[in-house]
């Protein structure tokens, strides 16, 4: 069994993993690690996002909890950074989040949280994957969940971090995907006085031309209004992208150096850097330097960043995709917590969002996602390795490649990054036609 990806479990609806009746195992599967872990008899959070099958996959899940003993309590729709929250702040043994993020709406997942609030480590998930029992195929039934109201601490926590009206006078367009947003990120921007124009707030279907992963509509509503920026959430709202005033896209690497920079010039920047991903751009490291600030690099993946912050002693690191971690405040992303910030920074530095982003000089980059039948190890493919060892020789030690399979989806990811922009097309290109033919 390998159902956990970089970021919990994600799939198709109504596939083999997917499904009432393996919701209804890893809840069970849940609940007896729990006992094996000396926990029982405690209660776990559930939450879900806008999905059409989120509430029966909840309570699937919540009835394997209660097999073994648990009590599964209701947050019903509610970002995952709240979920995240509600279980770090209150007498709670773990948290359950119904989701697939980003996914199209015919996928779902889930994703599980410790009694911190924290994303599971690898080897806490191989654990809970040995306690799933597939064979006996019990059917879900029809549970009621007692109900738990986790949004309004969230909302009160969040805007404590965050002075009284220091949006007034910004316009804002949120792009809110349809998702677990909805109830959330209008009305915190309007608490601090900003006037927001919000879009895909519910009467559409989650992340379905909207969000972090289709945000044009967004940036032409900036443009359209005049607006000071404009923000979109992915399905879940743990990540958020932003576009500037002219309505372009803020690239995430720059997201997160201007927040560095932020912290850093404010005395706020904990262990004096930044973490990162493999994935980040070369030229986020190098702007920091320049800037007197160090930049750690993690392996894919949020939890991989908070454990390699703890390591370090920073407090805040993220990845380019959006998610934006700041153990201050959660151990885990928080899409408008990060909005939040970037705000801020704006608010105290009188400077637009493109004058802050420009700070930091990205290097010329190409990035790309290859479909694949299958996964099959690199170190068995000659070839590529070749066209690799090539093209890392043609780069030298301005550029880098890096070529990993998605966690969470049947693709490749392809990165080639350097100084020389017409090398790295000519590489990108060279090396996805290789994949192409060999995977």
């Amino acid at each position: 069994m390998n159902f956990f990806g970089t970021d919990g479990i994600r799939g198709p609806y109504g596939g083999p993993v997917i499904n009432e009746c393996f919701a209804r195992s890893l809840g069970s599967g849940l609940g007896s690690h729990l006992i094996a872990s000396g926990q029982s008899a405690q209660s776990v959070l559930l939450g879900r996002d806008t999905r059409p099958s989120g509430e029966s996959l909840q309570n699937a899940f919540g009835q394997g909890l209660q097999d073994r003993g648990f009590i599964p309590l209701d947050a019903g729709i509610i970002p995952t950074p709240a979920l995240s929250s509600a279980v770090m702040n209150g007498k709670l043994c773990m948290g359950a989040m119904i989701t697939a993020s980003h996914n199209p709406s015919q996928d779902n997942g889930f994703k599980l949280f410790s009694g911190a609030g924290e994303k599971l480590s690898a080897k806490e998930e191989e654990l809970i994957e040995s306690q799933i029992d597939l064979s006996k195929n019990i059917a879900a039934r029809p549970v009621d969940l007692p109900k738990h109201d986790a949004l309004k601490e969230y909302v009160e926590r969040l805007v404590g971090f965050f002075p009284d009206g220091f949006l007034k006078g910004y316009k804002v367009v949120a792009d809110l995907a349809n998702g677990a947003t909805i109830a959330t990120t209008a009305k915190v921007l309007a608490h601090f006085g900003a006037e927001v124009l919000s879009m895909h707030e519910g009467e559409g279907i989650i992340n379905e031309d909207s969000g972090s992963e289709h945000p044009k509509l967004m940036q032409e509503k900036v443009r359209q209004t005049g607006s000071h920026f404009g923000l979109a959430h992915d399905g879940d709202g743990d990540r958020v992208v932003f576009a500037d005033e002219k309505g372009l896209l803020i690239h995430g690497d720059r997201v997160l150096g201007l927040l560095a920079l932020d912290a850093g010039n404010s005395s706020r920047l904990k262990g004096n850097g930044l973490v990162a991903t493999e994935h980040s751009n070369s030229g986020l490291g190098e702007s920091l330097r320049r800037h007197g600030f160090d930049f750690f690099r993690s392996p894919v993946g949020d939890r991989n960043v908070s454990a390699l912050m703890k390591e370090k002693g920073c407090n805040l690191g993220g990845e380019s995709s959006g998610h934006v971690v700041s153990s201050d405040y959660l151990p885990t992303g928080d899409g408008l917590y990060t909005a939040l910030l970037v705000a801020h920074a704006m608010a105290r530095s009188t400077k637009t969002l493109q004058e802050l982003a420009r700070a930091i000089i990205l290097w010329p980059s190409k990035v790309g996602a290859i479909v694949v039948k299958e996964k099959i190890p690199l170190s068995s493919q000659p070839a590529l390795a070749k066209s690799l060892e090539e093209a890392n020789l043609k780069l030298g030690q301005d550029g880098r490649i890096l070529l990993r399979y998605s966690g969470t989806e049947p693709k490749i990811r392809l990165l080639v990054e350097g100084k020389q922009e017409e090398l790295v097309t000519d590489i990108f290109c060279q090396l996805s036609k290789i994949i192409e033919k060999t995977l």
